[in-house]
């Protein structure tokens, strides 16, 4: 799999069922956020999509996923609430979308390789 801009992090990551500190990739490149299915059903209850949705990987291939999650991600000390895609094999526990970094105004300072937290507020922005 090829990653456009990559940071990973250990976080504390909380769902309905409970919490755990996961290695976490922010990854430009992916749109949406994806979460293992097992950790997914450990941490949370996911609740079966209308109708499954289909992404395109990095190497081309398709993934097909009918269940989504809600959970929290503890960054610098803020909750911040994501949807995420239940997904059976990913390299990492979780992947941290772009669209949910755009929303909080999370970015990557990939020379550092570190988040950049600059314009976080730890509020979601109605996009």
């Amino acid at each position: 799999m090829v990653y456009v801009g990559v940071i990973r992090q250990e976080l504390l990551v909380k769902g309905d069922k409970g919490e755990k500190r996961l290695s976490v990739l922010f990854d430009s490149g992916a749109s949406r956020s994806l979460v293992k299915s097992d950790v997914a059903m450990e941490l949370s209850t996911p609740r079966k999509l209308l109708i499954p949705r289909e992404f395109v990987v990095a190497d081309g291939g398709k993934i097909v996923c009918d269940l989504l999650c809600e959970l929290i991600v503890e960054i610098e000390g803020k909750d911040i609430g994501i949807e995420a895609f239940l997904v059976d094999k990913l390299p990492v526990p979780l992947i941290f979308g772009a669209l949910d970094m755009e929303a909080y105004g999370i970015k990557l300072d990939i020379a550092k390789r570190r988040l950049d937290l600059s314009e976080f507020s730890g509020y979601m922005l109605a996009l």
